[in-house]
This record gives structure tokens, sequence and C-alpha cells, in this order.
């Protein structure tokens, strides 16, 4: 059984009852005044403001219960939301709309270019993470850094993993995924897609590097569980347009916008795709029995999850090690899919474990964000005295560093690699521009195989192997010479010209 990612407080359950049942239209709603979620849905009076407002309250409450597996009380949630029919008058407002009114909006919107949008996104984000942390791992010079490379190599094959589960999700909503195509491709540097204030890129192995890939991975919340001291230590884009549809709020623009203004982390962003899902699974349902969703069950399956299921990628055909590949066909393999994503990134029930040990047969691993922290830091969490940094409940900063056994960490032993590179760079060098060509060909290969498997020829995912050791070489191969007299050259991760 996974950890839940959400961390269940004993207060919280009762003033949320409370506030399920209320409606209000007031502007600048706070949370226990937020709109229904049917109104966040299907009305079309409310203004964007409480749209808005309605979304961060909802979306937050939704995700809390069904990521937590809290379906006992996601179904009493749902229960006071949906309490009457959306052509009736909406019993929290003064004001009332027809059934014409109401199939103007998120009824009749085609969900596939908008999840297209998003979860092609999402893909982005994972797609983009991965040659950098490939950038900083190959530019390690042999017999040099071993922990450290053993840290960065694991956090990138998760990142392909989670690239693959995001596919899967895709695949079982009928929409194909991209992920070897040219607009599909990140170019660096670059900023993730939402409201982030760093950017991405490819550089050698430094504290910089590191210090980036910390920022990348950063939790959403700002407190987690401290380590318990033992006295042994132990080493352990996609963002096109589509029209927007009539006058309504839901549409692609404004659900990016909201991402854009409001989505700080990969696990926010996560966060609000879960929601969006939701939404579309609810109209959906209605649209198939005329009446809204009373519980999961009914939510679950069915709807939007039309998927052809001889098209995911399941755990017996994944080639990686670390973490769980899950197929998805209904919604709860989507919450699993989103689960491991957000354990292994920013950690799992406010801990700094991408999951429970007692109760996951692998054991317990940092999540990537304490992974990162644990080499820039030079030292590991296991063994660490948290006891100064600790409050009565227990938690601590997420910024509080590692202070247990030593990670020797020697940032000379790395090769100067030219931040950002680009195949015109080595135009005047024959020699490396082949070199370059050649590995972005390979890499083209590599993300060919991921493409093939997740259309249905899982046989191809295990290519990626093989590739994976033909870039190593060919990266040290470009890495390895001097380009300039304070930089060698590097592999720019481009989309192949010819």
């Amino acid at each position: 059984m996974r950890q839940k990612l959400i961390r269940k407080t004993e207060n919280q359950e009762q003033p949320e009852a409370n506030a399920f049942a209320k409606g209000s239209f007031a502007h600048h709603t706070i949370a226990a005044e937020a709109i229904s979620l049917q109104s966040l849905l299907f009305s079309p009076a409310i203004s964007k403001d409480d749209w808005t407002e309605g979304l961060k309250y909802h979306s937050k409450t939704l995700t809390n219960l069904l990521l937590n597996h809290q379906i006992e009380e996601f179904n009493t949630y749902l229960e006071s939301q949906f309490n009457h029919e959306i052509t009736g008058e909406l019993q929290s407002a003064e004001i009332s709309f027809q059934p014409s009114e109401t199939k103007k909006g998120l009824l009749k919107m085609d969900y596939r270019p908008v999840l297209q949008d998003l979860l092609q996104t999402a893909i982005l984000i994972e797609h983009s993470t991965i040659p950098p942390y490939l950038t900083a791992l190959y530019s390690i010079k042999d017999g040099t850094n071993i922990l450290a490379s053993q840290i960065i190599r694991s956090v990138a094959v998760e990142e392909m993993l989670h690239m693959i589960m995001v596919c899967n999700v895709m695949n079982a909503v009928s929409i194909q995924p991209s992920v070897n195509r040219p607009q599909n491709y990140p170019t660096y540097p670059m900023k993730l897609p939402m409201n982030v204030d760093f950017f991405v890129g490819l550089e050698t192995f430094s504290s910089n590097s590191i210090a980036t890939f910390i920022a990348i991975e950063s939790p959403s919340t700002p407190l987690v569980k401290a380590p318990k001291y033992v006295a042994e230590p132990e080493v352990s884009g996609l963002l096109s347009k589509i029209t927007a549809q009539e006058n309504n709020l839901w549409t692609l623009e404004n659900m990016k916008e909201f991402i854009m203004k409001n989505v700080h982390t990969i696990g926010e962003y996560y966060d609000a795709l879960f929601f969006y899902i939701v939404v579309f699974q609810i109209a959906a349902y209605y649209e198939r029995y005329g009446k809204l969703p009373q519980n999961f069950e009914e939510l679950n399956t069915g709807g939007i999850f039309t998927g052809d299921p001889a098209r995911q990628i399941r755990p017996e055909q994944y080639y990686g090690s670390g973490g769980k590949l899950h197929p998805v066909e209904a919604l709860d393999g989507v919450i699993l899919v989103f689960q491991e994503i957000k354990g292994q990134g920013e950690g799992a029930d406010d801990s700094i474990f991408d999951v429970d040990p007692s109760q996951f047969e692998e054991g317990a691993e940092l999540a990537h964000y304490f992974r990162f922290k644990e080499v820039f830091h030079e030292h590991f969490y296991a063994g660490g005295d948290y006891r100064p940094f600790t409050d009565e409940n227990g938690m601590m900063p997420v910024t509080t560093p590692p202070v247990g056994k030593p990670l020797p960490v020697d940032w000379s032993a790395a090769y100067p690699m030219m931040p950002n590179p680009k195949i015109a760079d080595y135009q005047s060098n024959p020699a490396l521009f082949e070199q370059g060509k050649a590995f972005n060909a390979t890499y083209k290969k590599l993300l060919d195989a991921i493409q093939a498997a997740v259309e249905g020829q899982p046989e191809e995912l295990a290519k990626s192997v093989m590739y994976m050791y033909a870039l190593k070489e060919q990266a040290i191969g470009l890495m390895s010479q001097p380009l300039s007299a304070q930089y060698n050259a590097g592999p720019t991760f481009e989309y192949p010209t010819n």
C-alpha cells in the first residue's frame, strides 16, 4: 500500500463538513465561505473572482481527500455539494438558470483538447528535468563523486517513470501522448510552465546546478516530519491556445491562467491537473446519467476513461528501478499515478521519504528534493539530530539542512561544460558538430522507443536501456573536448534537424 500524500489532521474534518454545506456568492470568499462545487462548475452567473477563489478552495479540498484515500469523507463532501439538480434553482444564491444556459458551459465543453494541452504540459515538465539531470550526471568524471552520481541517476530514472505514467493517464482518456515531436522538446534555458522565478538549464555538476534541482523539486508544504535521531548513522508546453467556448469561465485559457498565477511547485501543478480531470469526469457522468455523482464509486469508472487498456504500460514492462509504475483505466489509477509522482518528488505524508517504509516492500527512499539537498549540503539526513529544528508536533521546515553523516563531494571533479550549448556552437569544429548531432540522434531514438511503447508496443521500452548507455559515452566524448579557453563542449538535447 502506498503511503498517503497529505497528512490528515485531527481537527479538519468537522470545520470542512460545515464549510461544505455553505455556498456563499460573496466577493473575495474565504475558504469557509467558498461557493459550492456545483455552482463553481455549472453556474453561468458567478464572477471571475468567485470562480478563482472557489477553484482554490475546492481543488485543494477535493485533492486532499482523494489523494489521501479519504473516500468516506469525499463521499460526504460530494453529497453535500451536489444536493440538488443543476437545472433547478441554486439554493445558496438568489439566482437561477435554465438548462440551456448550463449546457453552454462545462457540460458541452470538449475535454480532449483541454486535457491534451494540460497533460502534455505535465509531460513537458517531467521531460524538462531529464536532460539537466543527465547532463550533471554525465559531467561527473569517472571514479569520482560516486554517491552523488548514484543520487542524480536515481532521480533521472524516476523522472522517466513519471513521464511514462503521465502517458498512461493520457491513453486512459483516449488522448495520444507525444514525447518525441519537435514541439515536445524542452528548450534551454527555460522556466517551468507555472509560477516560478528560476530557470532550468543544461549545466555541469556544481553547487549551482544542484541548487536548481532543489528548486525544481520544491515541496508544496513548508513543514515535514523531522527524521528520528539514531546514534548509528546509515547511508541510504506546450501551452497552445484553443478558442474559448462561449461565455463560460471553464476555458483552457482560464484554467491555465489559474495555474500560471497560483501554482508554484510541480506537486501543486499535479493537484490542479487532478482537479481538472475530476471536473470533466463529473461532467461526463452528468451527460450520461442526467444527474450528478454522489460518491466516488459512481465517479470512478467510465466517463472520460474510454482508452484502450492495451496501450497501458504496466509494471512488468518497465525496465527502470525505483518506484512503481501504475497503469490507468479509471480515476483510481490517476490517484495512484499522482501519488507516486508527488511522493517521489516532494515526499509522502509530510515526510522526507517518498513512501512509508513500513508499508512498502522496497523500503524508504528520500524524495527527490531531499536527495538533492544531501548532495548540496554534503551530508546525509540519516543519523542527524533534528531536535533543535523540531516543533512540539515533531515538524521541521523543509529548508532544514541535512546534518547526518558526511557525504563527500568533490565539486571540482566535473568537466567545465559550456552552459546551455547549442549544436550551432559547434559549426566551426566539424568533429564536434558531428558528435553533437550523433548524441541528439541517440536521444531521439530513446524518445522514439518510449513513444512506440505508449502507442501499443511496450516491448520497445527495453531499447531505452541501450540508448542510455550510448548517451553517457557520447556525452563524455563531448564534455572532454575544449570548446574555448573557459569551457568544454557538451550535449545539447536538441531535436535532430537532419
